[in-house]
């Protein structure tokens, strides 16, 4: 039992760290994971926690077993080498090394060349796009016995909706990392400049623009628009439009909301107050805004340490401004997840129950929102000083941005589209928005 009784010592070691970090909240799983049997398929999880074979030996008996985990953000290296360095603590026979590729597309692209194979990584980072390509093809490993058969995890301490996000016919697929939202990031020193009031969390869409038209002159635009297809989702709801229809079977991009929401942004570029596609292709969004060029810019909670870190107490942040049909934030979260060619899967779970814990999803509050429940509040109390609020508040009106068929492929095809419009290609949001729903449709059916 040695194994067991060192992880039980090593958690009880941590109770302290834990409660201060994330609050006296029940953890949403346990440090110690469950073992398997000695020789377990690799599909297929224990039935028992602690495993035999670790119970007889112990672990300074164990082979040592190196898994693999890939990530697409350099920014959250240092926290996630935080949390493999004190799972290997726990387990010194299993090592885990990491491999960051820069940049989601380079992500995906590689994935495809391994997933399904002895190459593929062991654990992995899956957003929604990856759930719905890989899970119907039955590359992800099912998780739910793994999940139902360890005491010692709890996976209702996780975000219910991001959880449910990578759940297929009751089966979940994935541990949830983290959660996100959007809000408005503003210069105040612009704002000052400018003489224009700070805006408040009840503002509108319409007053949005007018303070983006008053900020705007003397080298400054109002806002710095976005290549985002999220932002763009956001207007959409808030008009009482969406990228999907309700059962997420077909685009609905160009219906009567959809459309005009399209139509305010597209005026905003041609008066002026916010970057066009030619002018963002030169200087993105995030480098105008932190370079004093754009009064203020839509992203999501991730961008808080990088623009914290760029304006200082020149940071303001705001909710997102409310529509005709409220406020709306296009939610997203990403999953740690794992293959069926994995054939490490005892090692890989135990190091999953880990990534799902408390104490290791306490170690990303400096970048992300954690999916932990308990962890929201120690998010918000990273940066006292700035309104993280909004970005809590976002969660409770979060909206899906993926339908249920080709999600990748249809996702795309609004990108191109959208690119399209902020180009200047379309005499009005109409015709831009037309010309995008037949091409997501073509692709959802493909």
């Amino acid at each position: 039992m040695k194994k067991k009784l060192l992880a039980l010592l090593i958690i009880a070691s941590m109770s302290m760290a834990m409660l201060m970090g994330c609050g006296s909240g029940g953890d949403s799983g346990s440090s110690s994971g469950a073992g398997t049997s000695s020789e377990p398929e690799a599909s297929q999880p224990s039935e028992t926690a602690g495993g035999t074979a670790e119970a007889e030996t112990g672990q300074e008996d164990q082979e040592d077993v190196t898994l693999t985990m890939w990530v697409w953000d350099d920014a959250q290296v240092p926290a996630t080498q935080a949390m493999v360095d004190e799972f290997h603590e726990m387990y010194p026979y299993i090592n885990v090394e990491i491999t960051s590729i820069a940049g989601v597309d380079d992500y995906n692209t590689k994935m495809q060349t391994v997933i399904g194979t002895q190459d593929a990584p062991s654990v992995f980072w899956m957003n929604f796009n990856l759930a719905q390509e890989y899970i119907p093809m039955g590359f992800v490993q099912d998780l739910t016995d793994y999940i139902d058969n360890d005491p010692d995890f709890d996976i209702t301490g996780l975000n219910a909706g991001i959880t449910d996000a990578y759940t297929v016919d009751g089966k979940i697929y994935g541990i949830a990392k983290d959660t996100d939202g959007f809000a408005v990031f503003y210069n105040k020193a612009l704002f000052d400049a400018a003489g224009v009031a700070y805006p408040e969390n009840d503002w509108t869409v319409d007053e949005f623009v007018q303070t983006a038209a008053d900020l705007t002159g003397d080298g400054v635009v109002g806002w710095s628009n976005s290549t985002s297809d999220r932002v763009y989702y956001n207007f959409m709801y808030s008009y009482g439009g969406s990228p999907y229809t309700e059962d997420g079977s077909a685009a609905n991009v160009n219906s009567e909301g959809s459309v005009e929401a399209m139509q305010v942004l597209l005026d905003m570029m041609n008066n002026g107050y916010a970057y066009n596609r030619a002018e963002m292709d030169e200087l993105s969004s995030s480098v105008a805004f932190e370079s004093n060029l754009a009064a203020m810019t839509i992203d999501g909670s991730w961008m808080v340490s990088e623009y914290s870190t760029a304006l200082g107490e020149n940071l303001g942040i705001v909710e997102v401004p409310s529509g005709p049909n409220g406020k709306a934030s296009t939610g997203h979260g990403i999953a740690y997840a794992t293959t069926t060619s994995n054939p490490h899967m005892e090692e890989t779970w135990l190091f999953l129950s880990y990534l799902g814990s408390d104490a290791a999803q306490e170690k990303q509050v400096e970048v992300v929102i954690p999916a932990a429940n308990a962890c929201a509040s120690t998010w918000e109390a990273v940066y006292p000083d700035l309104n993280l609020t909004a970005f809590v508040n976002a969660l409770e009106y979060n909206k899906p941005y993926l339908g249920n068929k080709n999600a990748t492929a249809a996702r795309s095809a609004f990108q191109e589209y959208m690119a399209n419009m902020q180009s200047g290609m379309y005499a009005d949001a109409q015709e831009a928005m037309d010309a995008a729903e037949e091409a997501m449709n073509a692709a959802m059916d493909q």
